[in-house]
């Protein structure tokens, strides 16, 4: 799970042509940070769907000499309903072009279906791994709520790893760097040394690797016994992230980072430590991820189910690869025990 902070705010200046704002949010994690980018008006994730995120965008970019119907592009940083949420309905007033990674196009334009298509496919890899189903009742009424903050939006311009945001005076290199969601896109500015992140790298909080359907994926042909890698695959995004040479990440949520480096490392640092963890409360007995997860977390892992789950799965996961631990599934629920 997410841990506390110990990097404070840093007073810092961003890269010319470039301004952001918070737009609130009701989940746990606080405000969403937007960025507006000038040539053409370019708008960086949008917030959720509440009449109080549109208020505050609507505010925010009058403040600035702008109205909603002068943006020209929303670009996607990934697809949580807290970054992509009030798009549609953005679109609908400015007539904006979305951009976003491919890999989620069909995804946000059958918003709806595809996430009720999700839910399911959590929902059996959680009870897979110990989640009792009176449990998963609640977290399934809790994820229908969390839906409801966004809505289907068209993606007119599909970005890929390697490809270039162009705007009047910058340019931006897409790179695809999945982990916190199968979909995280950040954007790297050479000239400025910067790189919009989204929620691939917080300075406040550690990114959780949020268990989700592996894109490209429908139910019908998915594996219900198929091992998921979210945090392998952040692991993996982050070693790329520590080569790059930048001076500043522009994050998602909180403050900027001014040492990318140093913080990763603390990142990994932690996870060796949540690794030992996980492998002691496995030794004492504790053999789905429900029940290390509750062990570790108590009341939480039944109020934050999804995100507690991630947690420990990947953690378990990573253990299992590295030949430290041993998963067997017995009627029906995986189980482990150290190797």
């Amino acid at each position: 799970m997410s841990t506390a902070a110990d990097q404070p705010a840093p007073a810092v200046q961003l890269p010319d042509g470039i301004v952001t704002f918070e737009v609130p949010t009701p989940f746990g994690v606080g405000p969403v940070n937007v960025y507006v980018v000038e040539g053409p008006l370019t708008l960086v994730d949008t917030g959720p769907a509440t009449a109080l995120a549109l208020e505050t965008l609507e505010r925010e970019l009058g403040a600035r000499g702008h109205r909603v119907e002068d943006l020209e592009r929303i670009v996607l940083t990934h697809h949580h309903v807290d970054h992509f949420g009030l798009a549609g309905q953005l679109v609908r007033r400015s007539g904006a072009e979305v951009h976003a990674f491919g890999g989620i196009a069909g995804w946000l334009g059958d918003y709806a279906a595809r996430a009720t298509a999700e839910m399911r496919f959590i929902e059996k890899r959680l009870i897979r791994h110990g989640l009792p189903p009176e449990v998963a009742l609640g977290a399934r009424a809790a994820d229908t709520l969390v839906r409801g903050y966004a809505e289907s939006v068209a993606v007119d311009h599909e970005l890929a790893e390697g490809g270039v945001l162009r705007f009047d005076d910058r340019e931006w290199q897409v790179h695809h760097r999945p982990g916190h969601s199968t979909s995280d896109t950040v954007f790297h500015d050479r000239a400025a040394r910067t790189l919009v992140a989204g929620d691939h790298l917080l300075a406040q909080v550690s990114s959780n690797a949020v268990l989700s359907e592996p894109l490209g994926t429908d139910e019908a042909g998915a594996d219900p016994t198929e091992r998921l890698t979210p945090l392998r695959d952040y692991a993996a995004s982050l070693d790329l992230t520590h080569a790059m040479d930048v001076d500043l990440v522009l994050a998602g949520h909180g403050p900027p980072v001014t040492d990318h480096r140093e913080l990763i490392e603390r990142r990994v640092a932690s996870r060796e430590k949540r690794l030992d963890r996980i492998v002691g409360e496995v030794a004492a007995g504790h053999a789905t991820a429900f029940d290390v997860g509750r062990v570790i977390w108590g009341r939480t892992a039944f109020v934050q189910v999804h995100l507690v789950m991630s947690e420990v799965i990947g953690h378990l996961e990573l253990l299992e690869g590295a030949g430290r631990i041993v998963g067997e599934e017995q009627d029906g629920v995986l189980r482990f025990r150290v190797a």
